[in-house]
């Protein structure tokens, strides 16, 4: 059986609709953890009184969700991930699919 691993970088805001929307169609586990993106986009140029005001970045707190799943099952994942993170405001996250070699059980 080939797998994939998914990752999902959302709003900390939508974590519950997305865990419970992926409890729906039968994800029983994934792991996720805290992180910040670092944001440059916004940032206000220039200086005062000698200090420069461009080495300030906007730290925004998101949740990564990881998934190991059977690849047959990554489009109902994916797009039930995005059904439940979008906003439809800038920012609602990324999705990364990328292969996984093997997968081996400890026990």
């Amino acid at each position: 059986m080939e797998f994939k691993k998914v990752q999902a970088l959302v709003r900390t805001s939508k974590f519950e609709d997305i865990r419970k929307s992926l409890h729906q169609i039968g994800v029983e586990y994934f792991n996720f953890y805290e992180v910040k993106n670092v944001s440059f986009q916004n940032e206000q140029k220039g200086s005062y009184r000698g200090v420069s005001l461009a080495d300030s970045a906007t730290l925004i707190p998101k949740r990564m969700l990881e998934l190991i799943i059977p690849s047959v099952d990554v489009e109902s994942v994916v797009e039930c991930i995005k059904k439940s993170a979008k906003t439809n405001e800038a920012g609602d996250g990324k999705i990364y699919v990328s292969d996984i070699e093997s997968v081996i059980r400890i026990s």
